[in-house]
């Protein structure tokens, strides 16, 4: 399992994120440093809306603000039904 991200790496990501896509980017580039940076939010945080916090929230979010609802998400555990 992958190491989960701490609060102010998601923020730094996050930052990194938002600062790239305001890049002109005519190499594409960019654009793939920004999927490297997303792939690695999404497999150090256990929410998996920590991306669609970022573009689809209505009033727009904070990076401090997604870090928080995202590690607060706590993940459905099923009961392991192989057991007694």
């Amino acid at each position: 399992m992958t190491n989960l991200l701490t609060r102010d790496e998601i923020i730094a990501l996050i930052g990194e994120i938002t600062r790239l896509n305001r890049t002109s980017d005519e190499t594409g580039e960019i654009e793939r440093k920004i999927v490297s940076l997303i792939d690695t939010l999404e497999a150090g945080a256990l929410d998996p809306e920590i991306f669609d916090y970022m573009h689809k929230e209505i009033p727009e979010l904070t990076p401090e603000e997604i870090a928080d609802r995202a590690l607060a998400y706590k993940p459905i555990i099923l009961p392991d039904e192989s057991q007694p």
